[in-house]
């Protein structure tokens, strides 16, 4: 698309403590911020435009539960954050996933479909027909 672009989601933890997941091109690095929701920060970087007029659908998959350890994450933790950590009052969720409270597209990104699923994708499973049906050929 040649723009940068965002999207976050509100997930809660199994004892309904919140916390933002925001997915961005224009982060360079994860993150953590105490904010009351915490917001964990994730980069997101695509390919390279092809030659081709067309560009082919990308899937993204992003296993929920396996963020949640990273919101008590020391090392992701932004510099300002460190010194106010004593007397931070942002609740951080735990590490049983409980659901997606949100989903927030921003309108920079040109995104087709949310899917939503309680199993975790890998690598031997075939893209859904609906992204084949409207795949460039490339």
């Amino acid at each position: 698309m040649g723009r940068e672009w965002a999207f976050e989601l509100g997930v809660v933890d199994a004892s309904g403590r919140a916390g933002v997941v925001r997915c961005s091109t224009f982060q360079k690095s994860p993150a953590l911020k105490r904010t009351t929701p915490p917001l964990l920060h994730l980069p997101l970087a695509f390919p390279t435009a092809a030659s081709t007029p067309l560009t082919a659908w990308c899937t993204l998959a992003i296993h929920l539960p396996s963020l949640l350890p990273h919101f008590s994450s020391r090392s992701l933790l932004q510099s300002d954050d460190e010194e106010e950590e004593g007397g931070s009052s942002a609740q951080m969720p735990g590490a049983k996933y409980g659901h997606v409270s949100y989903v927030k597209i921003y309108a920079t990104c040109r995104l087709r479909r949310v899917w939503f699923s309680e199993t975790a994708r890998n690598g031997s499973q075939k893209t859904p027909w609906e992204f084949l049906l409207y795949a460039a050929d490339v």
